[in-house]
C-alpha cells in the first residue's frame, strides 16, 4: 500500500526497458514460429509442431524464452506494482471527488436556505411596510375608522359571495309531502347530462299549492357553470319544461333580478313583435320568428 505521498509515475527509463521486454518477446516468439516453421501469423505453433523438433533445438527455444523472461523479471514486477499504486490511487482519488461533491452540496444547501431566508425577511418587510402605507392612506382619506364589525361584515360578504358561486336554484320542481330530493335533483341535472356530486335542499318555509326552490350546493363553481350553460335544454323536455335552474342570489341580487323580470314584461305587453331576455344583469330583445 503505497503512502498518502507516493506519486506514480512513468519515467523515460521504465518506458525504455518495458518496449525492450516486449521487443525480446516477440523476437522469441518469432524463433518458436521459424522453428515449428509457421508460413504466417494465423499459422499457430501447436504441441505436435513441437514435438517435432529435436531436442536440440527444442532445449535451445527454452532455455531462449527462459533467458527472456527471466532477465526481464524485475521489470515484470515494478510493473505490476506501480499498475496496483496506481488502481490505490485512483480509488483514494474518486474517494476526494465525492467527498468534494458533498461539501459542494452541503454549501449550496446552506446558501439556498441564506437565500430563503433573505427573502423571507425582504417580503415581510414589504408587507408591514405596504399595511402601514395603507392604514395611513385610510386614516387620511376617512373621517371615520373602521371598526371591527365593519371588517366582520366585510369578511361575512365574502365568504357568503364564495358559497354561492357553487351553487344553483332549481325553481318550478314539484314538491311532495314524502320526495326523495336527491332523486329527484338528479334526474333534472341527468336531462342536460349532468351528474356532479351534490347537497340538495328545499329554501323558505312551505305554503299550500306552491313549491320551493331547491338550492344545490356542487363542488366548484365551474360545476355551477356548466349546469347553467345547459339549463336551458330543460325546456325541450317535456318532463321538466317547466322547471328553471339559475344562479344562487344575494338578497340585493333577487330584488334587482325581480326588478328586471317586472321591466321585461312590461316592454313584451307593448311590444309582441319582439322577444325579450335579460343576460347580465340587462334586458335585450330580438325580433320574433315569424
Amino acid at each position: 500500500m503505497p503512502s498518502d505521498n507516493a506519486d506514480v509515475s512513468f519515467d523515460g527509463s521504465q518506458l525504455q526497458e518495458w518496449r525492450c521486454a516486449n521487443q525480446d518477446i516477440q523476437g522469441w516468439v518469432e524463433e518458436v514460429r521459424n522453428a515449428t516453421k509457421c508460413k504466417c501469423i494465423a499459422d499457430k505453433p501447436d504441441i505436435e509442431k513441437l514435438m517435432r523438433l529435436n531436442k536440440e533445438a527444442l532445449v535451445k527455444l527454452i532455455m531462449s524464452g527462459y533467458s527472456v523472461t527471466h532477465g526481464y523479471d524485475t521489470v515484470f514486477d515494478t510493473f505490476q506494482r506501480d499498475v496496483e499504486n496506481m488502481k490505490t490511487d485512483v480509488i483514494e482519488s474518486q474517494r476526494k471527488v465525492i467527498k468534494l461533491q458533498e461539501q459542494l452540496l452541503e454549501a449550496q444547501c446552506e446558501n439556498l436556505d441564506t437565500v430563503r431566508k433573505t427573502v423571507g425577511n425582504v417580503i415581510g418587510e414589504t408587507v408591514q411596510k405596504e399595511i402601514k402605507l395603507y392604514s395611513q392612506a385610510v386614516s387620511k382619506t376617512s373621517k371615520q375608522a373602521i371598526t371591527k364589525a365593519d371588517l366582520k361584515s366585510v369578511m361575512k360578504t365574502v365568504v357568503s359571495e364564495e358559497d354561492r358561486s357553487r351553487n344553483v336554484v332549481i325553481f318550478g320542481l314539484q314538491e311532495a309531502e314524502q320526495e326523495d330530493l336527491t332523486e329527484a335533483v338528479t334526474d333534472v341535472l341527468s336531462e342536460i347530462n349532468e351528474k356532479p356530486k351534490f347537497e340538495a335542499a328545499r329554501v323558505g318555509r312551505r305554503k299550500p299549492d306552491q313549491c320551493r326552490p331547491i338550492k344545490v350546493t356542487v363542488g366548484s363553481s365551474s360545476a355551477v357553470h356548466q349546469i347553467l350553460i345547459k339549463a336551458k335544454a330543460l325546456r325541450n323536455c317535456d318532463q321538466f319544461k317547466k322547471v328553471f335552474i339559475d344562479m344562487d342570489r344575494s338578497p340585493e341580487e333577487r330584488q334587482l333580478q325581480r326588478e328586471l323580470v317586472q321591466t321585461m314584461k312590461e316592454k313584451s305587453a307593448t311590444h309582441c313583435d319582439k322577444l325579450f331576455f335579460i343576460r347580465s344583469g340587462k334586458i335585450y330583445s330580438r325580433d320574433r320568428k315569424s
